[in-house]
C-alpha cells in the first residue's frame, strides 16, 4: 500500500456558488448536465450544504465537507421519484485521510420519506470505497494531472426495493470530479429482472470559489 496519505477533502470545494458542468453519455445519446452548491439545510444545527442538479432541482444531496470525519452524507432528495432519503448516522462515504489501495467500509440507517416528511420506510445503507489509483484525465476542460480514482459501491437496502449504484469517479484538487460512471442496479420483487442504467460524466468547465476552469 502507499505510504503516501491524500487529504480527500481538497477535492470537494463545496462553498456555496460553487458550479460545475459535465457532457452526460448515458444510452449512447449525449446531453450536459450541470450541478451547484446552491443554499444548505440544517441537521442536528449544523448547516449542510445542497449540491443541486440545475435542470432537476428536486435531485440533490446535502453533504458536508468534513476536515476531521471527510465526506458526509446527510440526505439525498431524489429528483426521479417522490422521495428523500435521510441518513441516520450521517454517512461517511469517504474518510478525510485516505492511502492508496485502502478500503472503506460503512453503514448507516436509511429513513426514506414522502415529499410532504411522512415517513414511508425504513431500511439499511451500506458503502464501500476503495481508493483504486492515481490517474491524469483529459477532458474538455483540460487536462487534469494526479487524479485520485475511487470506486464506490453503494447499496440501498428496503423491503421493496434495493437500488445498488456503482461510481468510478477521478477528482481534481480544488476542483471535483472530473470524471465519473455510473451504474444504477434497481431490484424489486415485482420485478424479476433488475433496471439498470449506465452513464458517463465529463467535466466540460467550473466555475470553483470565483475562477473559471
Amino acid at each position: 500500500m502507499n505510504s503516501v496519505i491524500y487529504d480527500m477533502t481538497s477535492f470537494f470545494p463545496y462553498n456555496q456558488g460553487n458550479r460545475w458542468s459535465y457532457k452526460h453519455i448515458s444510452n449512447g445519446n449525449e446531453s450536459e448536465v450541470s450541478y451547484i452548491i446552491d443554499g444548505v439545510e440544517t441537521f442536528f444545527g449544523v448547516q449542510v450544504p445542497k449540491k443541486v442538479q440545475e435542470d432537476n432541482p428536486d435531485e440533490y444531496f446535502c453533504t458536508l465537507i468534513d476536515p476531521i470525519y471527510g465526506v458526509r452524507d446527510f440526505k439525498h432528495h431524489i429528483g426521479m421519484s417522490p422521495n428523500f432519503l435521510v441518513y441516520t448516522p450521517p454517512t461517511i462515504i469517504i474518510p478525510a485521510k485516505m492511502a492508496l489501495g485502502q478500503i472503506h467500509y460503512n453503514t448507516s440507517h436509511l429513513f426514506r420519506h414522502k415529499y410532504d416528511g411522512e415517513i414511508q420506510d425504513e431500511g439499511e445503507f451500506y458503502d464501500v470505497t476503495r481508493f483504486e489509483n492515481i490517474e491524469d484525465i483529459e477532458t474538455p476542460a483540460g487536462i487534469f494531472k494526479e487524479c485520485p480514482k475511487l470506486t464506490l459501491i453503494r447499496d440501498d437496502v428496503f423491503s421493496d426495493l434495493v437500488v445498488n449504484v456503482i461510481f468510478t469517479q477521478w477528482m481534481a484538487k480544488d476542483v471535483g470530479i472530473v470524471k465519473l460512471h455510473s451504474k444504477v442496479n434497481i431490484y424489486s420483487p415485482q420485478n424479476p429482472e433488475p433496471y439498470i442504467v449506465e452513464s458517463e460524466d465529463i467535466i466540460t468547465s467550473a466555475d470553483i470559489d470565483g475562477e473559471k476552469i
